[in-house]
């Protein structure tokens, strides 16, 4: 009986709907509580394209994606935010019957449009291209393989062009058609090179509904710089994992080392603002510091290292975990797939983290650090700070060297105290000390007790800082001024940071 206040109910169907059972498994269950998207109405994926201007680069990201996306069904979304090139009535011509299209009336920022799209997109997977991303052959085959390889898995991406964190593989080509040619002959699907990240920079994020929905959406606390790391940062807490699919490369058209399309001083600022809040908001963790400390140098040994095919690793103060994450895809190069990892921190904010990348976390002062692990346990012990920021670094020298089995390997760095910053307070000039207050510990007294220990094919490297080519020049010209004999060995010498150093116990 209908009455003056009645309105046609919102009918879920669910007759034709198995319900799936439980388990005990917490990505599986929470994947199966999107069971009812498993029917033929409902897209793989939902690829949403945002434009702002530059609608030659548009054109092009949006005809590789129609060209080179096989195989797999989807749903196309198109958004104009607030372009004003003819964006929207190229996206009106776009050849495609599976499309929406959102229309932005004035820009403000790529989160507004992505709070609409984050509601109506119908595919059990998304997918989110900037328009000066151009897709490749098999991109999409790849991805998803990597994605439903395994539950835990919350966002993929692949490796591009022009890219920060250790995401870039360089594929030389001359033009456009040469760069499809190169990539299709690379982007094959291989397991062995999926590798798990702390941070990934979405240059495509691809993720899944079920993540949506229990992770959250962006953060509107960032306007724009590092909401794509927080929102890393949550899926990992959730207890996923984050994959960098080195086995398939897309084009990143974008120069961003030149600041393409940027305003220094803008950018600057924004990087700052959103860094700042990133470090309010997770109690200190810094989203630099903290997790893109990758070691490339110190763990090097890896990559030519005799080891068991089961590894027992154990990592100290490595921050939030990135080091173990790398010791795991080093290794998995080399078909080392059996590793067991450990991590001990002194500091308790890296607590959490280090929990979704190792099977034990401890937490305690370093002096109490022989009371967690007996000796001859580790294949592998790493050390993240310089051991001579350390109040007894031959002590602490001493106990990780006792941890190691026979021929396992042990991998630290020292501070150097000798550097340009000495150098320059030896000549009278008011340079800042060192915040870590390492000791002067040499570099020759933590190699002669090394030999003291018994351990064998020790071997040093350093990391050089990172200066400006007018920098480098004061330092050269008050270097000859105290010693004219000095020459680009003596200023590269000054400029190490940190001395990497390997040993491995006899």
């Amino acid at each position: 009986m209908r009455n003056d206040y009645y309105v046609e109910p919102i009918v879920i169907d669910t007759d034709t709907l198995t319900p799936p059972l439980p388990s005990d498994d917490i990505w599986k269950n929470r994947k199966n509580a999107y069971f009812m998207y498993d029917r033929p109405d409902v897209p793989t994926c939902s690829i949403v394209v945002t434009g702002y201007n530059r609608l030659n680069k548009t054109k092009y990201c949006v005809e590789c994606i129609l060209k080179y996306t096989r195989d797999v069904d989807y749903e196309l979304i198109l958004v104009d935010n607030g372009s004003e090139d003819g964006t929207l009535e190229f996206f009106q011509s776009v050849p495609y019957k599976n499309k929406k299209i959102i229309r932005v009336t004035q820009n403000r920022g790529a989160g507004l449009p992505a709070r609409y799209y984050f509601n109506i997109f119908k595919g059990k997977y998304l997918v989110i291209i900037p328009n000066d991303v151009y897709v490749t052959r098999n991109w999409l085959t790849n991805l998803l393989k990597c994605y439903q390889s395994d539950p835990r898995i919350g966002i993929v991406s692949p490796t591009s062009s022009n890219v920060s964190n250790l995401q870039e593989i360089d594929l030389s080509f001359s033009d456009f058609d040469d760069m499809q040619q190169t990539a299709a002959a690379f982007n094959r699907s291989d397991p062995t090179k999926w590798e798990e990240r702390m941070r990934l920079i979405s240059i495509i994020t691809f993720t899944s509904r079920d993540v949506l929905d229990n992770v959250g959406v962006s953060d509107a606390a960032y306007f724009h710089d590092f909401a794509e790391d927080d929102f890393c940062a949550r899926v990992r807490r959730m207890g996923y994992k984050l994959i960098l699919c080195r086995d398939t490369w897309i084009c990143h058209d974008h120069d961003f080392r030149n600041l393409e399309d940027k305003d220094p001083a803008a950018f600057q600022a924004s990087l700052e603002k959103g860094r700042a809040i990133y470090r309010k908001k997770y109690y200190d963790i810094d989203p630099w510091d903290d997790i893109s400390n990758f070691e490339k140098t110190l763990l090097d040994p890896l990559d030519s290292a005799v080891l068991p095919r089961a590894v027992k690793a154990l990592a100290i103060d490595v921050r939030c975990g990135t080091p173990v994450l790398e010791v795991r895809n080093r290794l998995k190069r080399r078909g080392i797939t059996d590793i067991t990892a450990y991590a001990f921190t002194t500091m308790a904010k890296y607590y959490l983290d280090l929990q979704t990348v190792c099977g034990e976390v401890r937490c305690d002062r370093i002096d109490f650090i022989q009371q967690h692990y007996t000796n001859d346990t580790f294949d592998i012990v790493v050390l993240g700070e310089p051991i001579n920021t350390y109040s007894m670094p031959i002590s602490l020298l001493q106990n990780l060297y006792g941890f190691l089995k026979p021929n396992g390997m042990l991998l630290f760095k020292v501070r150097n105290t000798d550097d340009y910053r000495a150098f320059l307070r030896s000549i009278g000039m008011e340079v800042a000390s060192d915040p870590d207050l390492p000791s002067s510990t040499p570099l020759n007294e933590v190699l002669a007790c090394l030999k003291l220990f018994g351990a064998v094919d020790c071997t040093v490297s350093g990391d050089l800082e990172s200066l400006s080519v007018a920098d480098q020049e004061f330092l050269m010209n008050k270097i000859k001024a105290a010693n004219p004999n000095a020459d680009q060995r003596t200023l590269n010498q000054l400029c190490i940071k940190d001395y990497s150093i390997k040993a491995t116990k006899r």
